[in-house]
């Protein structure tokens, strides 16, 4: 029983400490939140620079579709050109062929009519 007295006090003590701690603890100035407009305020301004950030990414991509766009354009009408040219050419081929087939069979001396 002796024991148990002298562990009352420690444990009196223990728990006067425990109680004043959490008092304490309670009681601190706590860090002030930013308020409720200040808060909104914040999250106003960060989806203003993404929304700024987005419509310049946006402007960006419309320039750099414009050129690509103007640049097949180009690329097509070259492509249409060179294929004009090479139809031009083949058939300029064709025809120089025949005349040189047709060459061989007029070997004689022309017949032309005199006057």
């Amino acid at each position: 029983m002796e024991f148990n007295l002298n562990v009352l006090p420690l444990i009196t003590l223990a728990v006067a400490l425990c109680t004043t701690s959490a008092l304490a603890q309670q009681n601190q100035p706590k860090t002030p939140a930013p308020s409720v407009g200040a808060q909104s305020a914040m999250d106003m301004k960060k989806t203003h620079a993404q929304m700024e950030q987005m419509r310049a990414q946006m402007e960006q991509m419309q320039t750099l579709t414009k050129d690509t766009i103007a640049k097949m354009a180009a690329a097509d009408a070259a492509m249409k050109s060179h294929m004009e040219t090479e139809q031009a050419s083949m058939k300029s081929q064709m025809e120089l062929q025949q005349m040189h087939q047709h060459m061989p069979t007029m070997q004689g001396p022309m017949n032309m009519p005199r006057r």
